[in-house]
């Protein structure tokens, strides 16, 4: 009888260790497939950008480092690497002090506060491509409604994409009129994870609403603050539709990024090699950054809640 019972037990266990087996071999499955189809691509890429291939021929040659020693001595790829970083840049630091203000002014108790928390993210709702062909028309110099109400308050017609020295900053309006309710929804939810028990203090205590904001609100939003350019900065540094679909990089490639750089080279020069050059630059770019801003991050979850 005892021998029977350690001969169940013992099967029992062999069942048992069988079945976390396959347990998490179901588990583990999902996350190889997911590694394979994400790793495999990226490094058929780097392999890319070390070969001549075209997109039409196909006869491809592993030529090394050649692509990016000619992206090295391409004037336009320094062009494109100063806008690719002032877009992201300037993109990011407009953004974060607007939807701040956005955030804070959602925040206030009101009647109308449901209607303003909803229609803030239409503009997340349109296609970047959409948003760029309607803002394209409404710069239009002659035709345009900006410039027609710039003279309804009697100032001159503004060149907005087609000048050089304004190209730029007109791309930087549209995509942050596309994406700053983003940062604005982001650090509203920092605003309501605050404590009423700490606002209330500190109005019991005396403080007023800018000292409320600034000791307390602001100091429990750097977390957010840091997610937001970490969603942002890694988005405006690939930034193709809008610029595309606006100026296609011009005029004089004041709005030329290295994505729209790496998307000619592929479909109109045929040049998958240096594409997928120029392409890895960004990766490593979008890598470096992404990599400084999550441990940034961290550094500020650890400060304030103090895991």
């Amino acid at each position: 009888m005892q021998r029977s019972d350690v001969m169940q037990r013992s099967a029992n266990g062999r069942g048992a260790l069988a079945g976390g087996r396959a347990v998490y071999i179901a588990m583990l499955a999902p996350a190889l497939c997911l590694l394979f189809v994400t790793v495999v691509p990226f490094l058929d890429g780097v392999y890319t950008s070390l070969t001549n291939e075209k997109l039409y021929a196909g006869a491809t040659r592993f030529i090394g480092f050649a692509n990016y020693l000619k992206l090295a001595q391409n004037s336009t790829f320094w062009v494109a690497l100063a806008n690719t970083l002032i877009y992201a840049g300037l993109a990011t630091l407009i953004q974060i002090p607007l939807g701040l203000a956005v955030a804070l002014l959602l925040d206030v108790p009101s009647k109308v506060q449901w209607f303003f928390r909803s229609t803030i993210a239409l503009p997340l709702l349109i296609p970047p491509v959409v948003a760029g062909l309607m803002w394209k028309t409404m710069m239009q110099p002659q035709s345009g409604i900006l410039n027609w109400l710039l003279a309804q308050i009697g100032l001159p017609p503004f060149a907005w994409l087609s000048d050089p020295a304004t190209a730029l900053l007109s791309i930087i309006l549209i995509d942050t009129w596309l994406f700053m309710p983003l940062a604005a929804i982001i650090l509203l939810a920092g605003l309501q994870s605050i404590s009423g028990e700490v606002l209330e203090a500190a109005r019991i205590d005396g403080a007023n609403a800018w000292q409320t904001v600034r000791h307390i609100k602001l100091q429990a939003l750097k977390p957010y603050i840091v997610l937001v350019a970490l969603f942002r900065i890694p988005d405006a540094l690939k930034s193709l539709e809008i610029i595309y679909a606006t100026t296609r990089g011009g005029p004089l490639n004041a709005t030329r990024t290295l994505h729209v750089m790496a998307y000619e080279e592929a479909y109109r020069w045929s040049s998958l090699g240096r594409a997928m050059a120029i392409v890895f630059i960004l990766w490593v770019l979008s890598y470096v950054f992404s990599t400084i801003l999550l441990s940034l991050w961290r550094k500020e979850e650890v400060r304030f809640h103090g895991r």
